[in-house]
C-alpha cells in the first residue's frame, strides 16, 4: 500500500508542476463587454478583418488598400502621418541579402539551376516572392505617427510590419500587432500629460528582408538619439500567449521597464539566445543593429499557420489577439507616464513565476546563484562520503546510468519521429501538437518506470546524489556558454540539497519532496516546451532527453526504499 501511495504522489507532483508551467502559455481571455478594454478590442478585430482580406505583399495593389485602410484610421483621430517611401531593385534586395546571410560559393555550386545560373536564380526567388513592377523595382513606403510630450525630446517606439509574405493574408503576421498599435495611438490621441512622446512606426518590407526598417534608421539617424526604447511586435504562429522572446544587450533596465509596465508578461532570458540559433529575423534586428536598445515579441505557438493561406482572420486565436492588444496598451500607457531612463550596463537573467510576475535578476546576481548552488553541492557530496552514506564510484555509475537513460529516450523519441514524420507527410518545419504530446507521454511513461527501477533500492541521499555531479557540470557550463539559463540548474541543485537536508525530518522532507518536485517539474517544463515550439518537431527529441532530468529526480524523492511514506507506515 505504502509504495502505490508513493506512486500516486509522485504523479500528482507531477501533474502539478506540468500544470502549473502550461499555465504560463494560456492567453487571457477576450474581455467581455464590461470590461474597459473592450471597445478597444471591438474596434481592433474589425479593423483586422478589413485588412486581411487577401495576402498583401510589398508592391502590390492589395497593400495599397491595406496602406489607405491605415492612413484612414490615423486620420479619423486627427493625426499626421509621415510617409517615407523608398525604392529598392531586385539587386539591392539581392545584395542585402548576401550582406546579412553571406555570399554564397558560386564556384562550387552547379553552373545551372533550373536552367538558369546560380545568381539569377536566386533573383527569379526574390521576384517570385515580391511584387515587383517591370523595371525589376518595388517602392516600400513606411508610416510614422509621433504624439508629441511637452517638455521633452524622448520617447519609445512601438513597431509593427504591414505588408505580408505573398499567400497569406497574415492576419497574425504582422496585421495583429498593427491594428492593436492603432487602439494603443487612438487612446493616447489628445493626451496632453504625456511625459515621452510616443512613435508608431509601420514598417513595409519586412517579408522583402526588412528593407522598410532599414530604411528607416538610416534615413532618419538623429532618432537615434532621441527613442529611449525600441518595441516591435511580430508573429511566427496565430495562437498562444504573446512571448518576449528577444532583447538588446544589457537589458536589466529595459526588462524592468516592461515588467513594471505589463500586466500579463511572459519570457524567458534564455530565449534571445535561442532565437539567434534561427534563421528568422525582424525588423527590431536593423535597429539593434543602429544602436537602439529595444525588446521583441510574438506569438510562436501555431507555426504551422506561419506564411501560409491558414494565418487567417478566422484562424486566429481570440486571447491571443488579446493579448497583443493589453500588452500594446499597458506599454504605450506606461510610456505615457514614465520615460524609460537606462541606468548600468548589466544584463538580466529572467523567468516567469505566475502569468503575472515575471523574476528578474542581474546577472552577477545569478552568477552568485550559481556559485552559492556549486559551493553547497560540493560541500554535501563530500560531506556525506566522509560519513560513508555512499561511494564517489557508485554516484558517478548512477550519473553514467541517467545520460543512459537520456540518451536512450533521444535516441528512441528519434526513430519514433523519423517514422511518423514519414508516415503522414510531415516536413522539417512542422509543429504538430497531437504527435509531440504523445511522444512525450510515452517517452515520460517509460522514463518514469526506469527511474522507479533504479531508485526503488537506493536511499534518498544515494538517489539525489546522482544528479548533482550532471548539474555541476551544467551549472558551471551554463556560467561559461549559457548563463541564461543557469537559473534552471541552479535552482534543481539547491532544491535537491533541501530535500537532501530534511531527510530526517518525516514532515519537513515530505512538504519538501512535494514543494520542491512540483517546483523542479515547472521549471523544466517551459524548456521542453519551447525547444519543440521554436526548432519543430524534429528537435523533440531534444526536449524529450531534458525531460529525463526532472522526472527522474521527482522519482527519487518519492521512491527510494527510505521514502517518508514507508518510513510512516513502519
Amino acid at each position: 500500500m505504502s509504495r502505490i501511495i508513493s506512486i500516486i504522489l509522485l504523479i500528482i507532483v507531477l501533474v502539478t508542476g506540468i500544470g502549473l508551467g502550461a499555465h504560463l502559455f494560456q492567453p487571457p481571455m477576450p474581455p467581455s463587454k464590461s470590461d474597459a478594454n473592450y471597445p478597444a478590442y471591438k474596434q481592433m478585430m474589425s479593423n483586422l478583418k478589413a485588412m486581411t482580406f487577401a495576402a498583401h505583399p510589398s508592391g502590390s495593389k492589395e497593400l495599397e488598400s491595406v496602406r489607405a485602410h491605415l492612413l484612414e484610421q490615423i486620420h479619423t483621430m486627427g493625426l499626421k502621418a509621415k510617409v517615407e517611401k523608398v525604392t529598392y531593385t531586385v539587386d539591392d534586395v539581392k545584395a542585402d541579402l548576401f550582406e546579412r546571410k553571406g555570399k554564397p560559393d558560386f564556384k562550387n555550386m552547379p553552373s545551372t539551376i533550373n536552367g538558369v545560373s546560380p545568381e539569377e536564380d536566386i533573383r527569379n526567388s526574390i521576384r517570385e516572392k515580391n511584387h515587383f513592377d517591370k523595371n525589376d523595382k518595388v517602392a516600400l513606403q513606411n508610416i510614422l505617427v509621433k504624439l508629441d510630450a511637452p517638455g521633452t525630446d524622448r520617447g519609445i517606439l512601438i513597431s509593427a510590419h504591414y505588408d505580408s509574405e505573398p499567400e497569406t493574408p497574415g492576419a497574425a503576421d504582422d496585421m495583429l500587432s498593427v491594428v492593436a498599435m492603432l487602439e494603443a495611438m487612438r487612446k493616447h490621441t489628445g493626451d496632453m500629460n504625456l511625459k515621452s512622446d510616443l512613435y508608431f512606426l509601420f514598417t513595409d518590407g519586412e517579408e522583402v528582408g526588412m528593407l522598410g526598417a532599414k530604411s528607416f534608421v538610416r534615413s532618419q539617424p538623429e532618432l537615434r538619439h532621441k527613442i529611449d526604447l525600441v518595441f516591435n511586435f511580430e508573429a511566427r504562429g496565430n495562437r498562444g500567449s504573446l512571448l518576449m522572446f528577444e532583447t538588446s544587450d544589457d537589458n536589466l533596465d529595459a526588462v524592468n521597464y516592461l515588467r513594471a509596465a505589463s500586466s500579463r508578461l511572459l519570457s524567458f532570458s534564455f530565449l534571445t539566445a535561442l532565437f539567434h540559433q534561427m534563421p528568422n529575423d525582424t525588423d527590431l534586428t536593423r535597429f539593434l543593429k543602429a544602436g537602439y536598445s529595444g525588446l521583441n515579441f510574438a506569438a510562436a505557438e501555431g507555426a504551422e499557420n506561419y506564411g501560409r493561406e491558414t494565418d487567417t482572420f478566422a484562424n486566429l486565436d481570440r486571447g491571443t489577439a488579446y493579448h497583443y492588444l493589453l500588452t500594446t496598451l499597458e506599454i504605450a500607457d506606461h510610456a505615457a507616464q514614465v520615460p524609460f531612463e537606462e541606468g548600468g550596463k548589466q544584463d538580466s537573467l529572467f523567468f516567469p513565476l505566475s502569468p503575472s510576475y515575471l523574476l528578474i535578476m542581474s546577472s552577477f546576481t545569478s552568477y552568485i546563484l550559481s556559485a552559492v548552488a556549486v559551493v553547497l553541492a560540493i560541500w554535501w557530496m563530500i560531506l556525506q562520503i566522509r560519513k560513508g552514506n555512499f561511494q564517489l564510484r557508485a554516484i558517478m555509475t548512477g550519473t553514467g546510468w541517467l545520460l543512459g537513460v537520456m540518451i536512450g529516450a533521444a535516441l528512441l523519441s528519434w526513430g519514433i519521429i523519423a517514422g511518423v514524420t514519414q508516415v503522414m507527410h510531415l516536413g522539417e518545419s512542422t509543429n504538430n501538437d497531437k504527435v509531440f504530446f504523445s511522444i512525450f507521454f510515452l517517452m515520460s511513461i517509460c522514463t518514469l518506470i526506469a527511474g522507479i527501477i533504479q531508485t526503488r533500492k537506493l536511499s534518498l541521499r544515494e538517489a539525489l546524489a546522482v544528479f548533482i555531479p550532471l548539474h555541476l557540470l551544467l551549472i558551471v557550463g551554463g556560467a561559461v556558454l549559457f548563463q541564461e539559463i543557469s537559473y534552471l540548474f541552479s535552482l534543481t541543485t539547491l532544491g535537491i540539497l533541501i530535500v537532501a537536508l530534511l531527510d530526517k525530518y518525516r514532515v519537513g522532507r515530505w512538504i519538501a519532496s512535494i514543494v520542491v518536485g512540483a517546483g523542479i517539474v515547472f521549471l523544466y517544463t517551459p524548456v521542453c516546451w519551447l525547444i519543440y515550439v521554436l526548432f519543430m518537431l524534429p528537435f523533440t527529441p531534444v526536449a524529450v532527453a531534458i525531460s529525463v532530468i526532472p522526472i527522474s529526480i521527482v522519482s527519487a524523492l518519492f521512491v527510494t526504499k527510505d521514502t517518508l511514506v514507508l518510513k510512516s507506515c513502519e
